[in-house]
């Protein structure tokens, strides 16, 4: 199963989940240093009341005031805290003698002594400043500090990653970035290799097309020859034929150069509104079949407005029809239109692997006698994904249906 959270949800995850667990640590701290704090307290006051009940009328005044300056406690002022006190909180000790009456309370977790002992008497309490609690407590704050402090590192160490996202991004759309300005860190070593790679690819791609032009415009001249000497042939018939040649030839190395400026980003689509009509005619010239409406089927049940590159998109009718008919048990094939798609069938026989083989660049069915490179999916997929069109494939009763769904280019539902 593929996990697809971002590296900086992770880390946000990651850096929450830790600070909920120093907090939730320094919580559990806390509450065991409050108990272990209280219990002591209690067994020492418990201890000072014991000893007040020993002690003799002129010793018993010095003993308590000693006991509350000794012990750090101070004085409650808050009439409506002392009210409190001894109203509602519970007595965990009580000790009394002829001269004091001494109690130890808690209330809400604070310990407190009440004194009632001739002109010394009062509610009183620790003073815990100096407890370890106050440690805790900056313990606590200092580890939170340094978490948000290393979150805010760490994400500020993973900025240029965006950066470097969006020069991939770029190239993929055919810029040229320059993968400068990083520090030497691991993101910076990877955009330096991804830069050389980048380069080594930009110089494969230019001898590429190099060498195709090169091929295409050595072919060029042979070709215009050929044709230049078919238009001497007397015998009709065969000049014909020879100019039809000639001109297949030089319509598949214009068709050849369309294609390879499209995929390496040299080329700028053309949208223009046509109608479907059109564009079966445009496919037609591709084609160059004499006997098209015998061999193709056409049933415009609909003949909707598309914006479309009528070059290049021509090519998709173009290549699916082609492979219809090549790969047709009865040499013939039907194209059905409708408001927001096209459909090609042909009886055939089943595909030998899943369709998404075909849409691979130089496959082929295995074993076929049919000529060819392997190319012709390939190209419909790539058109269609240029114009955000979807192609869909199914086998039907021995039937083979290429159906493409225009989206959000018809015109037509557009306007409703």
């Amino acid at each position: 199963m593929r996990n697809n959270y971002s590296i900086y949800i992770k880390l946000i995850i990651l850096f929450i989940f830790t600070f909920l667990l120093v907090c939730i640590l320094f919580i559990f701290l806390l509450e065991m240093e409050r108990k272990a704090y209280n219990k002591d307290e209690i067994l020492k006051q418990e201890n000072f009341i014991k000893n007040i009940q020993l002690a003799s009328e002129e010793n018993i005044e010095l003993n308590v005031k000693a006991y509350i300056v000794g012990r750090g406690f101070i004085s409650v002022r808050d009439l409506n805290v002392i009210e409190n006190v001894r109203n509602k909180g519970e007595v965990i000790f009580s000790g009394r003698s002829a001269f004091c009456t001494v109690s130890s309370l808690i209330y809400y977790d604070n310990l407190y002594l009440d004194i009632q002992c001739g002109d010394f008497s009062g509610l009183f309490r620790r003073d815990v400043d100096d407890r370890i609690y106050n440690l805790l407590l900056v313990g606590f704050f200092f580890f939170s500090f340094l978490i948000v402090f290393m979150y805010f590192s760490v994400i500020k160490s993973l900025e240029p990653l965006k950066k470097l996202r969006k020069q991939v991004a770029d190239v993929a759309n055919g810029g040229r970035p320059e993968f400068t300005d990083y520090q030497d860190d691991e993101i910076g070593k990877i955009a330096f290799e991804f830069q050389k790679a980048f380069k080594k690819n930009q110089v494969l791609i230019e001898s590429r097309q190099l060498f195709l032009r090169t091929i295409m415009h050595e072919l060029k001249t042979p070709i215009g020859k050929g044709r230049i000497i078919a238009e001497m042939i007397k015998d009709f018939k065969h000049k014909d034929r020879l100019i039809n040649i000639f001109s297949r030839m030089d319509s598949l190395i214009n068709e050849s150069a369309k294609i390879e400026n499209l995929f390496s980003k040299n080329y700028n689509l053309n949208f223009k509104i046509f109608k479907f009509s059109e564009i079966v005619r445009e496919a037609n010239k591709y084609l160059m079949i004499d006997d098209f409406d015998k061999v193709v089927k056409l049933s415009l049940r609909y003949n909707p407005s598309v914006n479309v590159d009528i070059e290049i998109f021509s090519l998709i009718l173009k290549n699916l029809l082609d492979n219809a008919l090549k790969y047709s048990n009865d040499g013939v094939c039907e194209l059905y239109c409708c408001k927001e798609y096209f459909t090609i069938k042909n009886y055939g026989k089943p595909l030998t692997e899943p369709v998404e083989y075909y849409f691979e660049a130089f496959t082929r069915e295995k074993y076929q006698q049919a000529e060819g490179m392997g190319l012709g999916l390939y190209i419909v997929s790539e058109v269609c994904k240029l114009h955000n069109f979807r192609i869909t494939y199914s086998y039907d009763n021995g039937k083979h249906c290429f159906s493409v769904f225009f989206g959000g280019n018809n015109i037509d539902n557009q306007r409703h």
